[in-house]
């Protein structure tokens, strides 16, 4: 009996040993995170990403198995959804794809759509396609319902999963796209022309944190260059070669902004600060980590510019979802030429119309529910219009994303719609004209990002350099 004594004290006093060796080890992993103690230096990068993986990105809400899943392989259900029904009845009828060129896609043939037999011409598509090597890459449509194109979109390093909304088609039909946070550009006949600079850095920062590295949100062509962001940077890319023409930091914007005596950007700071502190160091204490949230710069054309009064063509139309803010700024003058901050929310895509500058208004806030909408802002007051319902065709949600299109002769609006993986073109009385579900199955779509449409005669003349 005293001998089973003994031993059941010797397991008792390891176990207990070996509660406290975990109790303290416990502890010092919570002393050395918060405290910042040995040997926090060493495993800080590996902690940074272990956390940002947990917590996951705002824009993606897939629960965390098939996130990890797509960090160990390419899975092609990874971003799918379970859409709501299309609100207006129409007739979905399987895409063709006898004559498709290009990578094989699975579950191609699963794409559904409906078309209006007056329209004519092609879609660009952008969104998850089961690609053998990619989630992301982007499609090319007929009106007729063909699917004609591929094209896999993967740069060669990264670290961000998932596709930002943009994409931007040159003159000379160069795809531009910010997938997984790095601008790269593929020609109309499906090669990679050239991938941006890109290097992964030891901390992971939000999209416009001022030490932001990723290239991020929305992508605009004009004149031979492509404009997106980088971090808090407005960067212009010439279409051939890649490179950074010009730059535009926040830290510019904010400068120009307080000499004409205007606080437009200033409510998103930790404390006050003085002019000397606009700098990247210091302006990283002092400022949240998502201050502005930058996702649309458009450039004014020479065709649309007489139709301002006060704007020049190269002026540019920027859009900060943090601060519910879009302006117009002339670069070449270090001038804030318009502002209006408040009149939507959350927005995305703010865009030089015909005389008038048209938003996607998130509106996630509304007293009546979160109800998106395309929205008129006009330049001489500060007036502005529904031009469309976006629940009219079952977007009910689009917090985070929100891209469009609007054709001001035929009043012809594209969009989108990322929650439901599906692309709906129409007239502004609601008349669906065309819809492309990106289905994989009855009950489950895959998510998309952005669409814009093809002339036919864009369309024949540069694939006429694929043969």
């Amino acid at each position: 009996m005293a001998e089973l004594i003994s031993s059941t004290e010797k397991k008792l006093r390891f176990l207990g040993m070996l509660w406290l060796f975990s109790l303290g080890f416990f502890l010092w992993g919570v002393a050395t995170v918060e405290l910042k103690i040995f040997p926090y230096q060493v495993i800080k990068s590996t902690y940074k990403e272990i956390e940002a993986f947990v917590k996951g990105d705002p824009a993606d809400n897939r629960p965390i198995w098939k996130r990890y899943w797509t960090q160990v392989t390419v899975y092609p259900f990874a971003f799918d959804i379970t859409p709501k029904p299309f609100p207006v009845e129409i007739n979905l009828s399987p895409v063709d794809t006898t004559a498709y060129e290009g990578p094989e896609i699975k579950y191609l043939d699963k794409n559904q759509y409906y078309s209006d037999s007056n329209l004519n011409g092609y879609f660009l598509i952008y969104g998850s396609f089961a690609f053998e090597n990619s989630n992301w890459g982007a499609i090319l449509i007929s009106t007729g319902g063909q699917v004609l194109r591929g094209w896999p979109i993967k740069p060669d390093n990264f670290d961000y999963k998932l596709a930002h909304i943009g994409m931007a088609v040159s003159e000379n039909g160069n795809i531009a796209t910010n997938t997984n946070g790095v601008l790269s550009s593929y020609s109309w006949c499906g090669n990679k022309d050239w991938e941006a600079e890109w290097k992964k850095q030891p901390e992971r920062y939000s999209h416009d944190h001022v030490k932001g590295y990723d290239y991020h949100h929305d992508i605009s062509f004009y004149d031979g260059k492509f404009y997106t962001f980088r971090g808090p940077v407005i960067l212009s890319i010439d279409e051939t070669t890649g490179k950074v023409v010009d730059r535009i930091h926040v830290l510019d914007m904010i400068r120009w902004a307080r000499e004409q005596d205007l606080a437009i950007f200033d409510a998103r700071f930790t404390r006050y600060y003085k002019a000397n502190e606009l700098d990247l160091n210091k302006f990283a204490e002092i400022a949240v980590s998502d201050p502005f949230h930058f996702n649309k710069v458009d450039v004014l054309s020479r065709e649309l510019a007489p139709s301002f009064d006060g704007f020049e063509e190269g002026d540019m139309l920027v859009s900060m979802r943090e601060l519910n803010l879009v302006f117009v700024m002339r670069p070449k003058e270090s001038k804030i030429l318009w502002y209006r901050y408040g009149l939507t929310s959350r927005q995305h895509d703010a865009t030089f119309q015909r005389g008038y500058i048209a938003v996607f208004d998130n509106n996630p806030f509304s007293n009546s529910g979160r109800s998106p909408r395309i929205m008129r802002l006009e330049i001489n007051d500060h007036s502005r219009s529904v031009l469309f319902d976006l629940r009219k065709w079952g977007a009910k949600n689009m917090q985070v994303k929100g891209n469009f299109e609007l054709d001001d002769d035929t009043h012809i609006l594209m969009f989108s719609d990322d929650d439901n993986g599906r692309a709906v073109i129409g007239d502004l009385s609601g008349r669906p004209m065309f819809v492309f579900e990106n289905s994989v199955d009855q009950k489950k779509n895959l998510e998309l990002r952005n669409i814009t449409y093809i002339t036919p005669e864009k369309f024949e003349k540069w694939s006429s350099h694929c043969k």
